[in-house]
């Protein structure tokens, strides 16, 4: 008798896509890699980016970033074969740019939701998030430096920025340093603690309450954090203007001296 040949089992995406209302929830799926982020799945992620953030398709109210397994992610994949191709290199860079910059200018918030580790690029990812909520487990770290390369997706500036630069300088410079969630949440970079294995739950329940708002105001008001943090005062009060009537304008409302 003949054997029967059976079809290989399709790859699972590595990247899996969710909408419930209006909160879209992206998951990296390579739990057996602790979602290390592949040029595959940098590709995904990019080209979800584009599509969400295009004005002319359905713009969600509020994006949830997480991962399979029961992890975040360790970063970039360091075991693809061709992970020391400078070209191929320069191709996960170009990527992983777009990616953050795309995260940056969304016309929506962005959650992190984080278990296990989020190490190195997957640090990165989350600290790109508007809103961070982590399982009190959770493991922070910068391993870069032990492995070649620096930190180059914006964690050390984020890190300064949001937690100080005694945590960023452990952090980048002292090999195998990983920081809990509860001791980010101390100091500002994480915004809240759930007991471990409720980040994603948590997280999905923040972004509903936050896309229940008014499109054009939650959109500006992203913008105003987004843009604020690194002006002083005089600076950041006029783009806190400039948005005041954008939102005014786009929502149709009538901007009184006394709003």
């Amino acid at each position: 008798m003949t054997p029967q040949r059976t079809a290989p089992e399709e790859e699972p995406s590595p990247l899996l896509v969710e909408r419930h209302g209006r909160v879209v929830t992206l998951t990296l799926n390579r739990p057996h890699r602790r979602n290390a982020m592949s040029t595959a799945m940098l590709g995904l992620l990019d080209h979800e980016l584009r599509k969400l953030t295009d004005r002319g398709g359905e713009v969600p109210g509020a994006l949830v970033l997480t991962g399979a397994g029961g992890t975040f992610s360790s970063g970039a994949d360091t075991r693809e074969p061709d992970w020391r191709d400078l070209s191929r290199r320069a191709v996960r860079r170009a990527h992983f740019r777009t990616v953050f910059a795309m995260l940056h200018e969304a016309p929506f918030p962005v959650v992190a939701a984080v278990e296990g580790y989020a190490l190195g690029g997957g640090l990165e990812l989350a600290l790109a998030c508007d809103l961070v909520v982590a399982g009190e487990g959770a493991l922070f770290g910068l391993p870069e430096l032990g492995v070649g390369a620096v930190p180059g997706g914006g964690a050390v500036h984020s890190l300064v920025r949001r937690a100080g630069r005694g945590v960023a300088a452990r952090m980048l410079l002292i090999p195998g340093e990983r920081v809990r969630a509860d001791e980010l949440a101390r100091l500002g970079a994480v915004e809240r603690t759930v007991p471990d294995g409720g980040a994603l739950a948590e997280a999905r329940t923040l972004a509903a309450s936050v896309a229940a708002g008014d499109p054009a105001l939650l959109e500006a008001g992203v913008r105003l954090l987004r843009d604020s943090g690194h002006l002083d005062r005089t600076a950041a009060l006029g783009v806190e203007n400039g948005y005041w009537w954008q939102a005014a304008s786009a929502a149709n409302r009538d901007p009184s001296p006394s709003a």
